[in-house]
């Protein structure tokens, strides 16, 4: 009697192993399944013309040709000596967040303009500074190296403007200097130094604004870079990129490691469990066995 109900529980024990293998594979496809679907996600993307942009007739065309008729802008910050330090090609646009008087959210954007003004400071061996400055808006970016000088990276992006900005239509607090940026060590784009980050693809950047009182009424901003190729601590002559560092790599590598550490913590837990059910038939099959004996 004892030995058909260990048999039967052994029976039991067998059914629920073989389902709870079943539901981890499935677990694990699903998990890849979904990381699939989120590289295959398409980039979101602004109108290139907004209500901002300045229009004016091109000479024998018959389309209006807007601030940005130009695919990407460059930037080129130079040293002393008139060597290229800092090189930046890129399609930005900036969609601002800002509370009205009415305390009402309401959206601007604009793309930084193909002529704007480019300062900066490329003095130190360490770190660079990129200022783009247009209509009432500075974009500065601060570059970076690891400490082994291995690698650089954008270590912040301040946007600074005035609230009374002419887009920032019906803004609250007007005469205000607002100062946003991505925060101590933002650590974008890291890339080998002597090569340019190269990005085709949409990348998006968060600004906050620093200081805020009220979280609920301060003003944020995204910074969407298409199109993008960037490169400081260059101090070239001839003033070329250097070899290109693709981002899809860097993307494909991130994307690639939530589905792997799960698959892998559940291919553990997997093991762990066929060999705690193997040990334990083990024994209780050595039990029957003794007890049948006796």
């Amino acid at each position: 009697m004892i030995r058909r109900s260990l048999i039967s529980l052994i029976s039991a024990a067998d059914s629920a192993m073989c389902s709870l293998t079943k539901f981890l594979c499935f677990l694990m496809v699903v998990c890849s399944v979904h990381s699939l679907q989120l590289d295959s996600q398409a980039s979101t993307r602004r109108p290139r013309i907004t209500k901002y942009s300045k229009t004016t007739m091109s000479p024998g065309s018959t389309e209006p040709a807007t601030e940005r008729s130009l695919l990407t802008a460059t930037y080129r910050l130079q040293g002393s000596g008139g060597e290229t330090c800092i090189l930046l090609v890129v399609d930005a646009l900036l969609d601002i967040s800002y509370m009205t008087k009415l305390n009402e959210r309401a959206d601007a954007n604009t793309f930084v303009p193909n002529n704007a003004n480019v300062g900066g400071s490329c003095k130190e061996a360490d770190i660079e500074t990129l200022v783009l400055s247009f209509k009432e808006f500075a974009l500065e970016w601060t570059f970076a190296k690891t400490p082994g000088g291995e690698r650089w990276y954008v270590d912040s992006i301040r946007l600074t403007y005035n609230s009374s900005a002419r887009i920032l239509e019906h803004a609250a607090k007007q005469g205000r200097r607002v100062s946003l940026t991505t925060g101590p060590r933002a650590l974008l784009f890291p890339t080998p130094v002597g090569k340019s980050f190269d990005c085709p693809d949409e990348s998006i950047v968060e600004l906050l604004e620093e200081d805020a009182g009220n979280p609920n009424t301060a003003h944020r901003a995204k910074l969407y870079l298409r199109q993008m190729r960037l490169q400081p601590f260059m101090f070239k002559r001839d003033g070329q990129f250097g070899p290109p560092w693709k981002c899809s790599d860097a993307n494909r590598t991130r994307s690639e490691t939530a589905p792997v550490a799960v698959g892998s913590a559940l291919a553990i837990a997997t093991a762990g469990t066929l060999v705690g059910y193997a040990i334990w038939r083990y024994l209780k099959v050595k039990k029957v066995q003794y007890d049948t004996m006796e």
